[in-house]
């Protein structure tokens, strides 16, 4: 099989079942949006001081809970003047702006566009069907770390509060608080979350959301996954605005999951008026780094806006000949075509070249997880491969567009479109079975690629009957993935090393190809959505039907032989949910929802697989006091997967008669305490259990990956007057229960607490004008050392040890 796309017959397929694309070119035009008058609108008390005029609309609109989108070339270097006392969001707008020859613009829905007096009503129209119904837009900064709504629990923007399935969101402004590096990072402080091999891997996040593998999507659209799960393309959090995690059964409006959850990572854009920044790095392990992220208008009219984000890195690691080499360049530019009519352009291209494969080698249980070994301890430094063989690339291309149009008042037509392109390659020597002091190693390679094209057609209707409002959401999406794993092996063909002395052979050599495997597959899935908005209930249902098809392609250059299956699944997903929204900011909620994802192979019928279903009942309550930035929420769930795929140890014939369930109650709180302070509490009971299995000896054991308990908390102050206005600290401590790596439960790591910090300062809060910010970030502060998790008695995997970054950044 050819992995590269047939051009005419990939792109000619989305276009014959998408013909509600057509209609995105239609050109009516949606009347602006008037000024709101601020003599009749709500007041509150505010008192911020003078200083620059960017600080100051967004400590004012972070404090009125509201979204402000300005252009950092518009606004400059002009000053705003001291806000002492009772106003009203359009009031406060109007001080500020005061003498400055702009003004905000109401576009409703609590989003406020700065912009000249004078300027033509169509200029940087931004469509605001996504976020009606609340302060911000998800796709935007939400100028705290509490984010009031989802891109991706609805696909329309819809509160959180009004959702009836758990979903947590890590702003661009917890990312930068907190320092983090990695999405796994970000991800540190999120209940039911678990980064599974200790965030010590350069190629990839390994995750596990409610004990299974999220499925990974970047602004909507799923990444490629290639054959085996090589193949898929690492995001830097530098290049995103928010990380969101929709927790539990998500095939309704995505297609194939599993049950646990998905990943959404939303890109950074243009049009956003962020600030352009330049910033330096050094840290630990040598880390140095070269980022810069510009944007600004590309005409007069501001019509038409520009973004491009990149980073240069080259660092090495806590494991001795592991370090990595990063290039990354993503542009982006957005069109405001018309009132009506946006089209924002989207690309990254990324390269990894890691030295020692990229991630630490997989250890023998006894030196690390257990004593008593002869050759002693095997520390986190330990690296069992060949210096000279062991090696990883990756080369990652994404290229897409989001096109939105707005027929009238009642419809909204997107497209969204991304085509993805990675190729990895991989070699490693991996060490096989213990002999005497010596560990007995292999050497193979493993490149993979993955061609993707994934469209997804949205049309979207808010309809008022009555006192009842209707949110309906109709979708046709259509996913396509080509794969090639080629795997080179021979045997045992490096020599031992000795683990006394970890002399290296240097006789590691790549072995023949033995093995390719080609994968095909597509999904189409026509979708519905009704969000009822009804006094204080919001009610959801959703339904999706699937059709997902997959040619697998294995070829034994060994054996001479060449083996295809074909899968041909269909599938119905269904979600329901209850939510009531009580005026004190309590909001309780309960919901059901189901999921399925095909699975490869043939039974010992030599009939297809059929695909793996779950399903998850979720009770919770969320509370947003009124008038703060806070959001609490507390959720408890049910979840079941069923027809897993098992082995009987007996008969040695493999059925699908797995079973796993996992329950639990999960707690977050992201808040702004006082004006300077936030908090971030989070903390997860979880109990998984595998419940039917066709070894009889694995059924009542945990699901791999999934600790108990686990809990966090961040501090974070910031001095908002004084000679030192801008100086922040922060602290923070991570706790995570013991769990197996294994579904026979033989290979238990133990409970570990972590502890991070970060010191700011911000000296643009000082002087009120374009200019420098530090901070030192530093995770797992006490060096603590800890094995994350053991797979089997030969793959064991340390924990990160201390981190530490120095972040010099000029911003203007």
């Amino acid at each position: 099989m050819n992995t590269r796309f047939n051009a005419s017959a990939v792109v000619a397929a989305p276009v014959r079942i998408a013909p509600l694309a057509l209609a995105i070119t239609l050109g009516a035009l949606v009347p602006g949006t008037a000024l709101a008058d601020p003599s009749v609108a709500p007041t509150r008390h505010y008192e911020l001081v003078a200083g620059s005029l960017s600080a100051a609309l967004t400590d004012f609109a972070r404090q009125a809970g509201v979204s402000v989108q300005f252009s950092a070339t518009q606004i400059g270097a002009l000053r705003a003047p001291a806000l002492v006392g009772d106003f009203s969001v359009g009031a406060g707008f109007a001080r500020l702006l005061e003498g400055s020859g702009l003004y905000a613009k109401d576009l409703g829905g609590g989003v406020y566009l700065i912009q000249p007096v004078s300027a033509d009503s169509t200029m940087l129209r931004v469509l605001e069907v996504t976020a009606e119904r609340s302060g911000q837009n998800p796709l935007l900064p939400a100028a705290s770390i509490v984010a009031e709504n989802s891109a991706t629990a609805s696909k329309t923007g819809t509160s959180i509060l009004q959702n009836a399935q758990a979903v947590n969101v890590v702003t661009r402004e917890e990312i930068e608080a907190r320092g983090a590096g990695d999405v796994t990072q970000a991800l540190q402080y999120t209940p039911g979350v678990v980064s599974q091999y200790g965030n010590t891997d350069m190629r990839h996040d390994w995750l596990s959301v409610r004990g299974f593998n999220p499925g990974r999507f970047m602004d909507g659209l799923r990444l490629p996954y290639g054959v085996l799960g090589y193949a898929q393309p690492r995001i830097d959090p530098y290049l995103l605005e928010r990380v969101e995690v929709l927790k539990g059964p998500a095939s309704v409006l995505y297609g194939q999951s599993l049950p646990g959850g998905l990943l959404n990572m939303i890109s950074k854009r243009p049009g956003t008026g962020a600030d352009n920044e330049l910033r330096l790095q050094y840290g630990s392990h040598n880390h140095r780094e070269l980022a810069f992220d510009l944007g600004g208008d590309v005409n007069e009219q501001g019509s038409v806006a520009y973004r491009v984000v990149g980073l240069g890195r080259e660092a090495d690691s806590q494991v001795d000949h592991v370090g990595e080499k990063r290039t990354l360049l993503a542009p982006s530019l957005m069109w405001q075509v018309s009132d009506s009519t946006r089209l924002t352009l989207l690309a990254h291209y990324q390269k990894i070249d890691a030295d020692g494969g990229g991630a630490p080698p997989a250890l023998p249980a006894l030196g690390t997880l257990y004593g008593g070994a002869g050759w002693g301890k095997l520390g986190p430094d330990t690296f069992i491969g060949e210096p000279g063989y062991d090696h990883f690339v990756n080369e990652q291309f994404l290229l897409g567009y989001e096109l939105e149009h707005q027929l009238n008042d009642t419809w909204t037509l997107r497209q969204n479109l991304r085509l993805s392109d990675v190729d990895t390659d991989t070699r490693r020597v991996q060490g096989y079975m213990l002999s005497g002091n010596s560990l007995v190693r292999y050497a193979w390679a493993f490149p993979e690629q993955s061609r993707a094209l994934t469209i997804d057609n949205q049309a979207m209707a808010a309809v008022q009957l009555g006192d009842v409002e209707h949110r309906l959401l109709l979708g046709l999406d259509y996913q396509r993935e080509e794969g090639r794993y080629d795997e080179h092996f021979s045997g045992l063909s490096v020599s031992p090393i000795d683990l006394t002395t970890l002399q290296y052979t240097g006789d590691a050599i790549e072995p023949p190809l033995t093995t390719r495997r080609d994968q095909d597959r597509y999904q189409v899935g026509l979708y519905l959505q009704d969000e009822i908005q009804w006094h204080a209930w919001s009610v959801q249902l959703a339904g999706r039907y699937d059709v997902a098809k997959a040619d697998n392609d294995v070829t034994d250059y060994l054996g001479g032989t060449r083996t295809s299956v074909k899968q041909d699944d269909e599938a119905f997903s269904g979600r329901a949910g209850l939510v009531y929204s009580f005026d004190n900011g309590l909001a309780p909620y309960v919901g059901y929802t189901r999921s399925f994802a095909p699975t490869a192979g043939t039974g010992d019928d030599g009939e297809a697989l059929k695909p793996t279903e779950g399903e998850q009942y979720e009770l919770g309550l969320r509370y947003q006091p009124v008038g703060s930035r806070s959001l609490f929420t507390l959720s408890a769930y049910r979840l079941t997967q069923q027809d897993v795929l098992t082995r009987d140890l007996v008969t040695n014939q493999r059925s699908q008669t797995g079973e796993v369930e996992i329950q639990g109650i999960e707690l977050e709180g992201k808040m702004e305490v006082t004006q300077g302070m936030q908090a971030i509490a989070s903390w997860a009971w979880t109990d998984s259990e595998i419940t039917r299995d066709g070894n009889a000896a694995i059924e009542g054991n945990q699901q791999p990956f999934v600790p108990k308990r686990q809990g966090s908390l961040w501090l974070d102050y910031r001095l908002q007057d004084g000679l030192f206005r801008g100086l922040g600290m922060g602290a923070g401590a991570r706790y995570l229960g013991a769990s197996y790596g294994e579904t026979a439960n033989n290979y238990k790591s133990d409970a570990v607490t972590l502890f991070d910090a970060a010191v700011s300062y911000d000296l643009r809060a000082l002087t009120g004008e374009p200019g420098v910010s530090l901070q030192l970030s530093a995770n797992n502060l006490t060096d603590r050392e800890y094995i994350s998790t053991c797979i089997s008695a030969m793959s064991c995997y340390w924990g990160e040890g201390r981190n530490v970054t120095a972040s010099l950044s000029y911003r203007w």
